[in-house]
């Protein structure tokens, strides 16, 4: 029996709310661009942030945004920029990467909330505001899914 698993893409698209609230065909990288070209929902944000566990205040720190002003967006239902929605991006791959990893919502947040070695004892949350961080984060999470426990 083949088992099928989902592309790292369609698991970033239902971490971010499926097609409820991204409701252009996304098939790959260059597609979740255009989603971002054209301006991802705030909705996206939200979906984001209840998988992760987040706080508002987290949330708009890591999207280098205001609580308020992502409020107003909210409110208005305006998109985001073409940045914020790019950094959500990043964010659904690192948390797609993670659920892939740890399989369970419950021990990826307990991780992500404890100093990792590998993160020079960081919490990998901390570090999720930036590109660097995101990517170190990634990084990590690829090497204990291989067995290189960090």
């Amino acid at each position: 029996m083949t088992v099928l698993r989902k592309t790292a893409v369609a698991s970033m698209v239902d971490l971010m709310g499926g097609p409820a609230v991204i409701p252009q065909l996304v098939r790959n990288e260059m597609d979740l661009l255009g989603v971002a070209i054209e301006g991802l929902s705030v909705r996206a944000i939200r979906v984001l942030q209840q998988h992760l566990g987040f706080s508002n205040k987290e949330m708009s720190v890591v999207l280098g945004v205001s609580e308020s002003t992502l409020a107003r967006r909210e409110q208005s239902r305006k998109p985001l920029t073409l940045d914020e929605g790019e950094k959500a991006i990043q964010l659904s791959a690192v948390l797609a990467k993670g659920m892939e990893v740890f399989e369970d919502e419950e021990d990826l947040h307990f991780w992500l909330n404890s100093p990792v070695p590998a993160l020079g004892g960081r919490k990998p949350k901390h570090l999720l505001h930036s590109v660097i961080g995101r990517n170190q984060v990634q990084d990590v999470l690829g090497r204990i899914e291989h067995g290189h426990f960090s």
